[in-house]
């Protein structure tokens, strides 16, 4: 190509120019005024020597540059680096920077898996290697006398644990205490094999997020993950997320990504609760090998017995566990506000869907995820609360996911989209997703990105007052619902019934949901029998008394 000829680029080529997600490119166009115009008639295309003019002003923020990439660097330096190296011709030596090639980490921390077994338990084993390359990712020098002293062999759990407990988060050493002198070794070599591309932090931090993947309990899949922020954050310009069940912290780490994409000098406030001490050890070195400063509070614990549990942020996203007894009573808590009302103790899902609207600032929008059931429920309580919750503007959107998306769960989900109560409901966007992802193994199913594309599209759609008359694809998975038709079907919010007008479909794994429901209500009555009884007897005591 002649070097006068004019270079236009694609938003999807700027943003793997840039290594950011295509969704930043599209906020830069949108919030600031001096982006590019598009250069050619359809508006799809620029001038790829004007963007990089325009991003020489950009710097990249701390927690998103590369060991390469000097404080001060910018996207238009980054940009430059990936064009020459595309570029034919271009020197076959080592690039300004390779891709990661996630199949072959995977594989790596795959095989380490499989060498300890036998020397512990799988869970241990994740959690080793997860600990192990925070160490070595965090503090070389540690990592350099962990190695030697691996090689003679004088390091097991407990070693570990006096020795190196100042270097990694509280709480996490004590979890690896049992673990012999062998495991350490085996673990410590097989991690110091895994840098293929001379790319080091890249390469460990896809390492450390591959040993956390097998925690398949404690962390929310990627495309869940991803769809769920890609949808709330390009018109969201948010100074605080909050994630009050942060499992491995991937919500946040996600939400500061995409925050700092769009604007690298606006980096927000990150706050969350940690269920357990585990869970915490994991959920700190999550956020700092991502380079993200965050407040978990000074112990774990339920989001609403925080000390700060008064705090308000403009993003709130979790994943909180399901359909599972209230952890206290009700009245334990006094920062609770319950004020669509009090939800049943044997189901805790609407104490967390409250707890979340609570927490959200003024402007704030929140994303949950949700098992099925909730969103239509038949419990008095549960129905009178989604009423509430509907009729005060809090619900904006409710999406059906696809089931076998969670490896510890079959079921599908419902992502519940919230913001902050305006007092008044005109409609709700239904986003029936059931029909959309593809097998990647027998039992779990993914999303795949066009799949998360069409998501955005109909929600996109409909946010920007664009909604889409025709038989498209987005607008055959999506329906507006005027808040009368919501108030004539009893407050039941599952897509299902308004996007396709059919009445949902229970498949075994709802069933085994509501039967575990059911079963937990039982159970709940049976530990009330003894109270019951010492209290009939006592009735029947004071009675005979006065018979007498």
């Amino acid at each position: 190509m002649d070097q006068n000829e004019l270079k236009l680029v694609s938003r999807a080529q700027l943003a793997r120019y840039a290594e950011v997600s295509r969704a930043a490119v599209t906020n830069w166009g949108k919030r600031e005024a001096n982006f590019p115009e598009p250069a050619d008639e359809e508006g799809n295309l620029f001038d790829l020597d004007q963007v990089i003019a325009w991003l020489s002003t950009r710097a990249i923020p701390a927690n998103a540059r590369h060991p390469h990439e000097s404080a001060g660097a910018t996207y238009a330096d980054r940009v430059r680096a990936t064009v020459a190296g595309d570029a034919p011709g271009a020197m076959s030596g080592p690039r300004h920077r390779f891709p990661v090639d996630t199949d072959s980490v995977d594989s790596a921390v795959f095989r380490l898996l499989n060498d300890l077994r036998g020397l512990c338990e799988p869970t241990e084993s994740a959690l080793l290697i997860a600990v192990l390359v925070f160490l070595r990712a965090s503090h070389a020098e540690q990592w350099g006398l962990l190695r030697e002293r691996t090689g003679h062999g004088t390091v097991d759990g407990s070693v570990f644990a006096a020795d190196f407990c100042g270097h990694i988060p509280p709480f996490v050493p004590g979890y690896l205490q049992r673990l012999g002198a062998d495991a350490f070794t085996t673990a410590v070599r097989g991690v110091d094999t895994i840098d293929a591309q001379g790319q080091e932090q890249d390469i460990l931090l896809t390492a450390f997020n591959s040993a956390l993947s097998r925690h398949s309990d404690l962390r929310t899949p990627e495309p869940v993950v991803r769809m769920m922020v890609d949808l709330l954050t390009p018109d969201n310009p948010f100074d605080s997320v909050y994630d009050p069940f942060c499992r491995t912290g991937e919500f946040l780490a996600e939400a500061v990504r995409a925050r700092t994409e769009t604007d690298p000098t606006r980096i927000p406030r990150v706050s969350g609760t940690t269920l357990n001490e585990l869970v915490f050890g994991i959920a700190s070195m999550n956020m700092l090998m991502h380079g993200i400063e965050a407040d978990f509070g000074r112990r774990p614990g339920l989001p609403w017995d925080r000390d700060s549990a008064d705090d308000t942020a403009d993003l709130v996203l979790a994943n909180p566990p399901f359909n599972l007894r209230m952890c206290s009573p009700p009245g334990d808590s006094t920062r609770e506000s319950f004020r669509y009302g009090e939800p049943p103790e044997e189901n805790a899902n609407f104490r967390w869907l409250q707890h979340v609207i609570d927490r959200l600032s003024p402007n704030g929008r929140a994303g949950v995820v949700m098992a099925n059931g909730a969103s239509s429920s038949a419990n008095a309580k549960e129905a009178v609360i989604r009423a509430n919750m509907v009729e005060d503007g809090a619900v904006e959107c409710l999406i059906t996911l696809p089931s076998r998306l969670f490896q510890h769960t079959a079921i599908p989900v419902t992502l519940w989209i919230l913001k902050a109560p305006t007092g008044r409901c005109e409609e709700v966007l239904f986003i029936d997703a059931n029909g959309l992802g593809s097998m990647t193994s027998r039992t779990i199913r993914t999303l795949r990105e066009e799949d998360i594309a069409l998501v955005q599209h109909a929600y996109n759609g409909w946010r920007n007052g664009e909604r889409d008359g025709s038989k498209s694809e987005s607008s055959s998975i999506s329906y507006v619902a005027k808040i009368q038709e919501i108030r004539d079907k009893k407050y039941s919010l599952r897509p299902s019934i308004y996007v396709t007008g059919r009445a949902p479909q229970t498949g075994q794994a709802e069933q085994a949901e509501v039967l575990t429901s059911l079963i937990r209500y039982l159970d709940s009555l049976e530990a009330q029998i003894p109270y019951l009884d010492a209290k009939t007897s006592q009735v029947l005591q004071e009675a005979r008394k006065w018979i007498r």
